[in-house]
């Protein structure tokens, strides 16, 4: 049983709409931080860490509460993939993905104000593309769908067609790992 207001640290509509899901009653305060991936991050601690920094964020403004922070990232070998820059960095994304797999790593951190208790986790799921065409690509930026998306694509949205296989948490790829936030509150509300 949670006794404190919960805050979820994002105005993402999609991990806005999941949490939502969970049937959980929550205000939304946007983090104020600027992501960034540095060069020598390692997926899941990079993918906490920013969720941390974005708690921490929200838990100067709120003074009584239960704060939920996400963040995602995508991991093609050895390439931490954020967010694209630009139509030709989502070309170049879409291109990296295409008849390969990769990982998407999400960090969460759950957090009490003003005790800053808090809980990281990560979870990861393993993505498998089909082979992508240029022309799909193209279409497909034109869609304006990934140029907000980590790994350039939606699998919520026509980003699934390029999906052919998925092992984890759907949620996760979307964008907060329900299973894992449920289980990080769970654990929370107990101790």
């Amino acid at each position: 049983m949670i006794n404190k207001r919960l805050v979820l640290a994002s105005s993402s509509p999609r991990r806005v709409a999941l949490l939502k899901s969970l049937g959980l009653h929550f205000d939304i305060v946007p983090h104020t931080i600027e992501e960034y991936i540095p060069g020598d991050a390692l997926p899941g601690e990079l993918a906490m860490q920013l969720a941390y920094v974005k708690a921490e964020d929200v838990a100067k403004k709120e003074k009584n509460a239960i704060i939920i922070a996400a963040d995602t990232v995508v991991l093609h070998g050895k390439d931490i993939l954020g967010k694209p820059k630009d139509i030709r960095d989502a070309k170049r994304i879409l291109s990296m993905l295409s008849n390969s797999d990769h990982d998407v790593v999400s960090g969460v951190c759950i957090m009490d104000t003003p005790s800053k208790r808090k809980v990281l986790r990560i979870s990861r799921t393993q993505i498998k593309m089909k082979l992508i065409s240029e022309e799909e690509i193209v279409a497909y930026i034109k869609s304006g769908e990934p140029m907000d998306k980590a790994g350039a694509y939606a699998i919520q949205g026509e980003g699934r067609k390029f999906v052919k296989h998925i092992n984890g948490s759907l949620s996760n790829v979307v964008g907060l790992p329900l299973e894992l936030v449920q289980e990080m509150l769970n654990d929370f509300t107990k101790n």
